[in-house]
């Protein structure tokens, strides 16, 4: 059957037709029509309606291929879908190369693994490394649609279930105005720990709050996380370091940001005066985007700057030496 292109037999159709490929015994390709057509690129046998593609562990499904059995490779089209072990995916077109067990997939790509899905407008899948490799508008999102990570390009290694996205990285909790947007140049998702680990001038904003640190680690779930690297936070009228910050993401906004050793905040009254402060650790609450209210724990020091016009009281609560 596969000598048939050779002899251009263009235009005849088949029903029900199956092809074993002969370059490769695990390989199938069957549906209801078959025709050889002669084309630019050499005799094709093309399939239509019901196809469906075998090749080891991965099923090709579509309404029309086109199959090079001398080069290898199947361009198909029309409501692609693959499914192996690893995850399903859906695209308008793809080409898959037999040898190389190599698709390429183009148009609406969506990639679906259990919790997670991954959307680009074309995709490289390598079955033999179980990798998906995309080079513009990558996008990573779990089920629910309460995060998204995106990026201009970016890897995902379907057997450890790890993304890499190093070309723009954006990673945002989908809610209002006030979402929790981190940025830095390079940031992993970890599937199995619904985890996220942001490295290399790391943003993270909320409203009008913002805070800057080397790595984040985030877990999804409680939505919360830990900055490391000189972790510093501040709004209009306040700002922190320390040596390190764990913060809390509460429907899709930043709600607390803890400093952890070496505390030190300066905050802004609303009348105008400044106060200094340092301890073993600060609280600090987030509403509307904004901090409303700081708690200093084990203070060690504290200074009031009085440069406003006014004597107003600073929303700002100390607690000394040992309290908990």
């Amino acid at each position: 059957m596969t000598g048939m292109g050779r002899i251009g037999l263009t235009g005849r159709i088949l029903t029900g037709f199956g092809l074993c490929l002969g370059f490769c015994i695990a390989s199938n390709l069957s549906a209801k029509h078959m025709s050889i057509e002669r084309v630019p690129g050499g005799d094709a046998t093309v399939f239509r309606d019901s196809v469906v593609v075998t090749d080891d562990g991965t099923k090709i499904t579509a309404n029309l291929a086109r199959m090079y059995e001398g080069r290898g490779l199947a361009l198909i089209q029309d409501a692609v879908h693959i499914t192996n072990p690893d995850a399903q995916m859906w695209a308008d077109s793809a080409r898959y190369r037999f040898t190389d067990k190599l698709a390429e997939l183009f148009g609406n790509v969506r990639v679906r693994q259990e919790s997670l899905d991954i959307r680009a407008p074309k995709l490289l899948y390598q079955s033999r490394e179980k990798l998906v490799r995309a080079d513009s508008g990558v996008v990573l999102e779990n089920v629910n649609r309460s995060f998204r990570l995106t990026g201009r390009k970016g890897t995902y290694n379907l057997d450890e279930d790890v993304g890499v996205v190093d070309s723009i990285p954006v990673l945002t909790w989908q809610r209002g105005k006030d979402s929790a947007l981190v940025t830095s140049r390079q940031m992993f998702w970890y599937e199995k720990g619904s985890r996220a680990r942001a490295q290399g001038g790391v943003r993270l904003r909320s409203g009008a709050t913002e805070l800057e640190c080397d790595t984040i680690d985030f877990v999804s779930g409680p939505d919360s996380g830990l900055a490391l690297g000189g972790p510093r936070v501040r709004d209009s009228v306040s700002r922190a370091s320390g040596d390190s910050m764990a913060f809390r993401v509460k429907n899709g906004g930043l709600e607390r940001v803890t400093i952890l050793n070496h505390a030190a905040g300066e905050y802004r009254t609303e009348g105008g005066d400044s106060i200094v402060v340092a301890g073993k650790s600060i609280e600090l609450r987030v509403a509307d985007g904004a901090i409303d209210r700081v708690e200093v724990r084990e203070l060690s020091s504290g200074q009031l700057i009085r440069t406003g016009r006014e004597n107003s009281p600073a929303e700002v609560r100390i607690e000394g030496q040992g309290s908990q």
